[in-house]
């Protein structure tokens, strides 16, 4: 089996990686006609299916951008580094021995997942929410009652979207179990058992670190089906209409007034100041101009419908520009 790297091992590559100072190239395995398989290390999930989870992350990534962005007040940018697939035992090893673990409940799978959160990271956001500036912190000791608190009340919100992300696939229900700071005492899954994880490339301020998430099998296995990338397209594209449809449904629910002129007069400003209770002013009848909004639209007639005042639409205004949007 290769060889598992720490923490301090896998930062510092990717950070080489993203720096430019080593190429892909560079620490790609060489590609020989047979091929090793570790049947301990079983291969559960398909190229394609890994492209399709990257996807979902990616867009998982942008949301919590987002959110952390307006929480902390400060720069954020998170980005997916990478997906894979491993043994439970090796995700266990390649994180620090203290670390901040969010475990969650995934429902209808009956399964949890965790979200690894580097000391660098979690520490850089518990110093925004309460008022610092988020440097960097070399602290060992446990979290605080009021710290924990904190922490339950970002990632509750990170759960809700992390559902959201799933809705083009499965309506799954994510809650936050507990927050842990020791991965030995984390069993969401036998250690031979294969689990995805993906890592997220977090930077806070001036604070870089990551976040890893882990998929056990129990959670994906219901899944896989719909995780090709044919079938996720197809999956998107059926629950979300086209943007103009969109905009069809929204102005439906616009309110516009709409404003019938039974006729017109022209009086002399004299005659105006002089009208008095009871006086009666002639005015120009005919059809009835209908308006909406500002803008003259249609030409009807007055009528009475159910014991109200009505206009009977008799005519269509057409005016410069509508036969461009009808057309």
């Amino acid at each position: 089996m290769a060889e598992v790297l720490s923490q301090q091992e896998i930062d510092a590559l990717l950070s080489a990686l993203h720096s430019g100072e080593i190429q892909a190239s560079d620490v790609a395995e060489n590609k020989d006609k047979v091929k090793i398989y570790d049947f301990k290390r079983a291969m559960r999930y398909s190229k394609d299916q890994l492209r399709s989870i990257l996807r979902i992350h990616e867009n998982f990534s942008r949301m919590l951008t987002s959110y952390f962005s307006a929480q902390l007040r400060t720069y954020v940018q998170i980005e997916t580094d990478l997906v894979d697939q491993v043994n439970y035992q090796e995700f266990i090893a390649s994180i620090p021995s203290k670390t901040i673990i969010n475990i969650f409940d995934v429902n209808p799978m009956d399964g949890k997942m965790v979200i690894e959160v580097n000391p660098q990271v979690a520490n850089a956001i518990l110093e925004r929410l309460m008022g610092g500036f988020g440097a960097q912190s070399q602290r060992s000791e446990a979290l605080t009652e009021i710290e924990t608190v904190l922490l339950k009340k970002i990632f509750t919100r990170t759960a809700d979207m992390y559902q959201d992300v799933w809705k083009s696939i499965e309506n799954i229900q994510v809650n936050l179990e507990g927050i842990e700071s020791n991965p030995q005492f984390i069993q969401i899954a036998s250690q031979n058992d294969t689990v995805i994880i993906i890592a997220l490339r977090a930077t806070i301020g001036d604070i870089t670190g990551r976040m890893t998430i882990c998929l056990p099998h129990l959670i994906l296995e219901p899944v896989l089906p719909k995780l090709s990338t044919h079938q996720l397209l197809s999956t998107m594209a059926k629950k979300r209409p086209p943007q103009t449809e969109k905009i069809k449904q929204n102005l439906k629910n616009v309110n516009v007034p709409v404003i019938a002129e039974i006729g017109h007069a022209t009086l002399s400003v004299a005659d105006l100041m002089n009208l008095q209770n009871g006086d009666v002013i002639g005015i120009e009848t005919g059809k009835l101009l209908v308006k909406i909004g500002d803008n003259a639209r249609y030409l009807g007639n007055p009528g009475v419908q159910k014991g109200k005042y009505a206009v009977q639409i008799d005519q269509v205004v057409f005016a410069e520009g509508d036969e461009e949007l009808n057309g």
